[in-house]
């Protein structure tokens, strides 16, 4: 069967030069962390985990319907021979979302992984047409975003005691709708992920904080010094960071800026 374009966001270094001064003033991001552990975190290492909301475009709000003139899309063959990294959380929110009801109610039954089978199915079509992955877990939780993260979990803790309520009186399209809401990603899903992808032999990094900048970094080095030549996130944030090609679409295509165009937009 013919491959599924996949979608990145390209931007030529003299956009850059343009438009990262006027996004860093939209959202000042924290510079990238030089380091870059190569093994898991311990499990108790995070105090809390990130926590996302499920099916909501990260980052800068409006910032990617902004950018829909200067798109089109590429396919991932493109990166065949290329390394490209991954936002892990993006993906295991994404995988969560198909058995939230079994993470919320259930959480050792087999059903509460499916989670990996997701990551690992995209992981393996990456892989099927010669893109080498390079996953990237967030690490520590930002001390600036911790009245955020605690605004959050409130919201989840509610969604998962109406979701149970939902549940015992047999509405179960209302709970599991619910539970979508009150799922977490935890570092232990994170760490039994992480054992999957050392058996699989994908290659994978901890960041010191979280996944974006650390994405970022990565895609300043060249592949000699292990860096990256795209990267595959839900986030906004990547474009204020720099990254050159940055891919925000699981099911469609790459969304690439045409530097001619760009040219006219500036």
């Amino acid at each position: 069967t013919p491959a599924k374009p996949v979608t990145a966001l390209a931007l030529p270094p003299r956009a850059l030069s343009v438009i990262s001064p006027r996004l860093s003033r939209l959202c000042p991001a924290s510079p990238p962390h030089p380091q870059i552990p190569t093994q898991i975190l311990p499990e108790t290492s995070r105090s809390r985990p990130v926590y996302r909301r499920l099916g909501t475009p990260m980052g800068i709000p409006n910032l990617l319907r902004f950018m829909k003139p200067f798109i089109e899309p590429v396919h991932i063959k493109k990166y065949a021979g290329q390394r490209v990294g991954i936002d892990a959380y993006s993906w295991l929110h994404k995988g969560a979302y198909s058995c939230s009801m079994e993470l919320c109610m259930s959480p050792r039954s087999a059903g509460a992984r499916r989670y990996i089978s997701y990551f690992m199915h995209h992981v393996n079509l990456l892989r099927h047409h010669k893109v080498v992955p390079v996953v990237v877990f967030d690490g520590g939780s930002m001390p600036c975003k911790s009245a955020t993260d605690e605004d959050r979990h409130k919201k989840r803790e509610l969604s998962l005691v109406l979701g149970k309520e939902k549940l015992k009186q047999g509405n179960t399209a209302a709970a599991i709708d619910l539970f979508r809401k009150a799922v977490q990603i935890t570092p232990s899903m994170a760490y039994q992920l992480i054992q999957i992808l050392k058996t699989e032999n994908v290659e994978f990094v901890v960041a010191p904080y979280e996944a974006d900048a650390q994405l970022a970094y990565l895609a300043t080095l060249d592949a000699d010094q292990g860096g990256i030549a795209a990267v595959i996130t839900e986030d906004s944030d990547l474009i204020a960071y720099g990254c050159t090609a940055v891919r925000y679409s699981l099911c469609s295509s790459f969304f690439v800026l045409d530097s001619f165009i760009l040219s006219n937009a500036f």
